[in-house]
């Protein structure tokens, strides 16, 4: 349920602070790694599950392109497959591709450049990831 579907009453009830506490603690799993991908270093995005007694991570990495010029932006994915991104905060989209249509709706004149795109701005290999830690 979100607050969307509370009324009045349910809304200032949820917002006590014991009930604030309470929900803090029934999510506490997933608040201490909501801020994980947002400390630099590869931009992926982490799902963490608990499955009958066993811990599962799935990493999710993107590289996207928009007429050839990289779209780095930070991307993460809920447990429900839903994507976010911070430059359009109140949305979320039921996959990638509708994201990126969005940004170029409401970020237009960002994706307009016909300057090509120049080999270096990618790096020189777009497929290796230093993960750090060794081998």
């Amino acid at each position: 349920m979100t607050a969307m579907d509370l009324g009045y009453t349910e809304l200032a009830a949820a917002s006590r602070p014991d009930a604030l506490r309470a929900a803090l603690a029934a999510n506490a799993e997933e608040l201490r790694h909501a801020a994980d991908e947002h400390h630099g270093g590869e931009m992926a995005s982490v799902r963490r599950a608990s499955y009958q007694g066993h811990e599962i991570e799935v990493w999710t990495t993107y590289e996207i392109t928009v007429d050839g010029r990289p779209f780095d932006v930070h991307l993460t994915v809920d447990n429900a497959g839903r994507v976010h991104y911070h430059g359009l905060p109140t949305r979320d989209f039921p996959s990638v591709i509708g994201l990126v249509k969005k940004a170029i709706d409401v970020f237009g004149d960002e994706f307009s450049s016909d300057s090509p795109v120049q080999p270096d701005e990618r790096g020189p290999d777009p497929h290796h990831h230093d993960h750090g830690g060794g081998a």
